[in-house]
């Protein structure tokens, strides 16, 4: 795990935000896209072993996510501010 400005794991925190890359997901919840500031909600099903639907991202790049809530269900304007304050743009 980091704080923020020195690295030495594949994840890293700001303020109160964990970043992380996609591939390493393990967590239901609510994620920015870092690179983009668009917002990706991940159920509980979606990360089940063998069940629907299937969560798939190709890019030639890392592409890193912060988690802003553990609540897949939480609303956008929360999202927002959360990513606001922890300085992360938002495209959402």
């Amino acid at each position: 795990m980091v704080t923020k400005g020195h690295t030495t794991s594949a994840q890293s925190v700001s303020s109160r935000l964990t970043e992380t890359q996609w591939n390493n997901i393990q967590d239901p919840g609510c994620y920015l896209m870092v690179q983009t500031g668009d917002l990706v909600r991940i159920s509980p099903e979606s990360l089940a072993p063998g069940h629907s639907p299937l969560l798939t991202f190709s890019s030639k790049n890392e592409v890193r996510v912060a988690k802003l809530s553990g609540n897949v269900s939480e609303p956008i304007s929360v999202l927002r501010a959360i990513a606001a304050d922890n300085d992360y743009f938002v495209n959402f």
